[in-house]
């Protein structure tokens, strides 16, 4: 009854091309609309904020929510690594063809406030190099960040769920302080392609970056 419930309240959002902000009938209308109990009803909306769709201000009502589909992944890949036959083999032969495209159109398609955004995280994984946690942190941040130059939010979820399967995997790793060092030099090769609009060389430098890091780790 409450997963009925849950996809009568989806459709009804997508149906009514209800987007962020927008408001959602009351309770006592979405019961009617549903032919739904207070209960299950209320279940049914409990879910929905879990999965970051809606959200309730007390005394104003229900709204729908700005969906962030690459948090939910990232909530999610705990899951992902224990219930599917996900190894970092598989991740890595998945980021080389992803981000290879990525870093393609990043260089197409960046503004000189991603290429700031991009050198600042490689400053930081510089300033990092000798803390692990730290470093991945900011490593991380940096491929979702050339995801997001690319210009194409889809290529967003893609990579934000594979790096967070990947920072799951990463007590796997093989990890030495010289080979954040030289993951550095990568990266700077990378974001200069990408500044020069050089789509090519990005795609190279990205190609390279990645098949090292595969031996590397």
């Amino acid at each position: 009854m409450v997963e009925a419930i849950t996809k009568a309240l989806i459709d009804h959002i997508a149906d009514q091309r209800l987007g962020p902000g927008d408001r959602l009938p009351s309770e006592r209308q979405l019961a009617q609309m549903t032919g739904a109990s207070r209960l299950p009803l209320r279940e049914a909306l409990a879910t929905l904020k879990g999965l970051g769709v809606i959200e309730s201000w007390h005394g104003k009502g229900i709204f729908v929510k700005q969906f962030d589909l690459s948090a939910l992944f990232g909530m999610l890949s705990p899951l992902l690594k224990i219930n599917t036959e996900i190894d970092l083999e598989g991740i890595f032969v998945a980021r080389l063809s992803l981000e290879m495209s990525i870093a393609e159109l990043a260089a197409k398609n960046r503004t000189d406030e991603h290429l700031q955004l991009l050198r600042q995280d490689i400053d930081k994984m510089r300033a990092s190099v000798r803390n692990k946690d730290d470093y991945i942190r900011h490593d991380t941040h940096f491929h979702r960040e050339l995801s997001r130059a690319a210009a194409n939010p889809v290529f967003v979820v893609f990579m934000s769920s594979i790096m967070d399967l990947l920072v799951e995997l990463q007590v796997h790793l093989r990890d030495r302080i010289s080979y954040r060092e030289l993951a550095v030099c990568e990266h700077e090769k990378i974001v200069d392609a990408i500044a020069r609009q050089d789509a090519s060389g990005a795609r190279l430098a990205i190609e390279l970056h990645l098949r090292n890091a595969m031996e590397r780790l």
